[in-house]
């Protein structure tokens, strides 16, 4: 399987969103539901390869 740069890059920013949020919810400035709300809309904006891996 060959992988384009914007599969590459949608993957890269799907992981540093999911670090982000989860650095958020562990300083307690935003809610579990609030996380799995931004998980999805980022699932939808950089739709993961390897972080489908991660359900």
């Amino acid at each position: 399987m060959t992988l384009t740069n914007q599969q590459i890059q949608n993957e890269l920013l799907f992981q540093k969103a999911q670090e982000i949020t989860k650095e958020l919810l562990e300083q307690g400035l935003i809610t579990p539901e609030i996380a799995q709300r931004i998980e999805q809309e980022n699932r939808q904006t950089f739709p993961p390869l390897l972080g489908l891996l991660q359900l």
